[in-house]
């Protein structure tokens, strides 16, 4: 079954999930799949290790909802061809957080988590194939192979900090920085940018009020 990309039926895709399309993976995606930061100067897997790790992939047509805010599996998703858009959750209209290609993870931080709600969604904006590690798997693989808990431990830290230094910045600097800043980030290479609809969500993830956004908005236009 097919699903057209639209934020307010993302959340459907847990009740077509026994649809996904799964395959054997090829040789060609394995090499990707282990070019990702889990496996970076970790010696070398026992092959049934990595039967055991990649026996299948799952593909997605553009536009299908991977990740939602309440259908997500308990493991890390590594894609190994194509491209997935990651979106605040929001059922009106998310705003665009990242776009991620190959060897790119996403999940890492809710495998472990008690959570019932993933942070964000995540679509296919390509046709895409990704290999999803489970909780349990990594936990085998952690302990065979200690360097990848340590990649793992040192990509969760780099969020940690990265998320850190953006309070920082939200906190101490006012409306029109704030505003400018998320508008030099988003501007393509012509010096465009697109404007979210909903000012409301946009305020919400810049840390100000409405109010203070329009006004931002006024102070750069004049």
């Amino acid at each position: 079954k097919k699903i057209l990309y639209n934020l307010k039926k993302c959340s459907i895709w847990y009740s077509f999930k026994g649809d996904v399309m799964k395959s054997v993976i090829t040789e060609e995606l394995k090499k990707v799949f282990f070019k990702s930061f889990i496996f970076d100067k970790t010696k070398d897997l026992e092959k049934d290790d990595e039967k055991l790790l990649v026996e299948h992939a799952e593909t997605f047509e553009k536009g299908e909802c991977v990740y939602s805010e309440k259908s997500f599996k308990r493991a890390v998703g590594i894609i190994v061809d194509g491209k997935v858009r990651v979106t605040t959750v929001n059922k009106e209209n998310g705003i665009v957080l990242k776009d991620m290609g190959k060897t790119d993870v996403f999940g890492a931080a809710a495998v472990f988590s008690d959570s019932e709600d993933y942070v964000s969604e995540i679509y296919a904006k390509t046709a895409c194939t990704v290999v999803f590690v489970s909780e349990e798997k990594l936990r085998y693989l952690f302990s065979k192979y200690p360097e990848s808990a340590i990649n793992y431990i040192s990509f969760l830290s780099s969020k940690i900090t990265y998320l850190n230094s953006r309070i920082s910045e939200l906190s101490a600097k006012g409306a029109d920085s704030k505003l400018l800043d998320y508008m030099t980030k988003k501007a393509d290479e012509n010096g465009f940018v697109s404007i979210p609809k909903n000012m409301s969500l946009l305020a919400k993830s810049l840390g100000i009020g409405r109010s203070s956004l329009y006004r931002a908005f006024d102070t750069l236009e004049n």
